[in-house]
């Protein structure tokens, strides 16, 4: 498919490229080509031209997918010995920033210097929202939006954002199209107006949300077979329901927890029959017998749990729906109960396959594209149900190849059990896992929301445990990544966590670069000098290229800034290699003067 795709593209290029006074290598040359001679004087000429390549290349893109994806072949990683890690230099300023301006480097400069001030960030919310009372939201935003929207967004559509993709893609990195665009649950003690299972508007809002989204995918197939799109949950549903679904889900689980105390266990028959009667009044020995042979049958036909024998926590989630649910708390005993309180009710039901239907769009137009979908993490209480819809997702579209990802937060407490279960999942079903793993992005907001409903925080306690738990899921991703079939990002700002990645992938013959299931990510705006380096070395390289409304920008900025604060240690090492670096292109003049004498 890439080789077809790359042809694509180049055909639909030459003649915009050729009309600007530049040549384009052949497809052949291409698969060849040494990213470091992407920064070349061309860059002004190629800059010209790209709006011409863009459309061209698009509509010829499109065309052709009906036959590239019935030839789509999955990446499956051959069997290789282990190789020498390689040296990555990514203390070289010069080379890692060649493609940025002085300019671009000094605003760097000064908005990680705001970043790295803990009164200004912590109360960031509070101060822009003052602001704009006092001085105007007008007046607020363009100051916004030429300081910290600049450094870190791309534009506000999909439009914008291309020029700054193309200037990724000369340096060898790839770019994410990331709608800055999330939603949060209401807070309760403003009261609302509309029930929320009634609210139109909230529902037009998700329905015009999705186009954005397929805006995005569009945008992203024209990477040439290795374009991604962020997708946000909470813009395509409700936040009450996936908070709800969420709710259920965790019941669900507990439920199990009743006839087995082990997530690890099997249900046997005759515990079965004993707890579901002790639970629920419909168990009638028919029903029983329906029911357990239903939840015990594995989804490809192979042997049931323990030979036939019982059920275990898999098999059980897969076959037990959000529907059966509800009919099963319909007919408990205890009609004040948990599980009566988590069921959904039918209307919550239908806005959920409204949800479904969206989220399948999407990712119907990514495998028809030939695009990756990542579903981005969000806050813990709606997680659960992101799962939920994210294995959904991924049984429908990642048969042959990864298509759908789902993010893991590694802050949290769960997530390297989450993984694990989710590789046998994908194992027992007979579908390909694609993992994109992240430290996290809501602690302050976590550890806020842990506080308030006086519960134990889902975060881990200690820095270095989070450190150890990331790098332990991505080694159990790159096993399967070496075994064949899956993928995984490795999005993630810690050098260290990098470099253990790349020995990591050497160690099991993964690879060569960029010939593998293993994607690297790092926000735009952040870290250059890993992503750069990685780029110009051939690994699959890329940046979160964030887009959208200043207003709704605004707050994935704030988050940004208490990230870089507050997880991340600040940026100082990153700071003083823009330092370096501007103060060497200053002395460059004189230099070059005195070498001349």
């Amino acid at each position: 498919m890439m080789s077809m795709l790359t042809t694509s593209v180049w055909r639909a290029g030459q003649k915009a490229l050729t009309s600007a006074g530049l040549a384009l290598r052949s497809p052949s040359a291409c698969q060849q080509w040494d990213p470091s001679l992407a920064m070349h004087a061309n860059w002004h000429k190629y800059q010209a031209a790209s709006h011409s390549l863009e459309v061209s290349s698009q509509h010829r893109f499109v065309s052709e997918q009906r036959e590239l994806r019935a030839d789509d072949v999955p990446y499956v990683q051959s069997q290789q010995a282990p190789t020498a890690v390689p040296t990555l230099h990514f203390d070289d300023a010069q080379r890692a920033f060649s493609t940025h301006s002085s300019a671009a480097l000094a605003r760097a400069l000064a908005v990680y210097s705001i970043c790295s001030i803990q009164p200004f960030v912590k109360n960031a919310d509070v101060i822009i929202r003052r602001s704009s009372a006092v001085f105007g939201s007008t007046l607020v935003h363009a100051v916004v939006k030429q300081t910290f929207f600049r450094h870190f967004c791309a534009g506000e559509d999909v439009q914008e954002v291309q020029p700054t993709v193309l200037r990724l893609r000369l340096s060898g990195v790839g770019g994410i199209m990331n709608l800055a665009k999330e939603s949060d649950k209401p807070d309760s003690a403003g009261g609302q107006a509309v029930d929320w299972r009634e609210d139109a508007a909230a529902e037009a809002r998700c329905e015009s949300d999705l186009g954005t989204f397929l805006d995005a995918i569009r945008a992203a197939a024209t990477a040439e077979g290795q374009g991604f799109a962020a997708i946000k949950v909470t813009a395509l549903g409700q936040p009450q329901l996936l908070e709800q679904v969420a709710r259920c889900q965790l019941a669900m689980r507990r439920l199990f927890r009743h006839f087995h105390p082990s997530p690890t266990g099997i249900v046997t028959r005759a515990t079965f029959d004993q707890v579901y009667q002790e639970l629920f009044d419909d168990g009638t020995p028919e029903h029983l017998q329906q029911l357990f042979s239903s939840i015990q049958t594995r989804p490809q036909g192979g042997e049931t749990a323990a030979s036939g024998e019982g059920a275990d926590w898999l098999t059980w989630s897969r076959h037990l729906t959000l529907q059966r649910f509800s009919h099963l708390a319909a007919h408990s005993r205890n009609a004040a109960g948990e599980y009566c309180q988590a069921a959904l009710s039918p209307r919550e039901l239908e806005l959920l396959r409204d949800m479904m239907r969206r989220m399948r769009a999407l990712g119907e137009s990514a495998a028809w594209l030939g695009v990756r979908i990542l579903i981005d993490g969000e806050h813990s209480y709606f997680q659960p149900a992101i799962d939920f819809l994210a294995v959904e997702l991924q049984r429908q579209f990642n048969r042959q190849a990864p298509v759908v990802y789902n993010t893991y937060q590694c802050y949290l407490k769960d997530s390297h059990a989450r993984l694990e279960v989710d590789v046998e999942r994908a194992r027992q079903e007979g579908w390909r896992l694609g993992a994109k793993l992240v430290r996290g992005a809501y602690m302050v907001l976590e550890l806020g929301w842990a506080e308030r409903q006086g519960v134990p925080s889902p975060i881990h306690d200690r820095l270095q445990d989070t450190h150890t738990n990331y790098d332990r899921c991505v080694e159990m991703m790159l096993d399967q990544v070496a075994e064949g079939g899956a993928e995984v990002m490795v999005a993630t700002h810690n050098q260290a966590s990098i470099q253990a990645a790349v020995a990591g992938m050497a160690a099991r013959g993964v690879g060569p670069p960029p010939s593998c299931g293993v994607f690297f990510c790092q926000l735009l705006g952040m870290a250059d000098h890993l992503t750069f380096t990685l780029g110009l070395n051939g690994y699959r390289a890329n940046k979160l290229v964030t887009y959208g409304h200043i207003k709704d920008v605004l707050p994935w900025l704030i988050r940004r800034a208490q990230e870089n604060s507050d997880v991340l240690g600040g940026v100082g090492h990153e700071t003083a290699l823009i330092r370096g670096e501007l103060w060497r292109r200053a002395k460059a003049p004189f230099s070059q003067s005195s070498a001349s004498r």
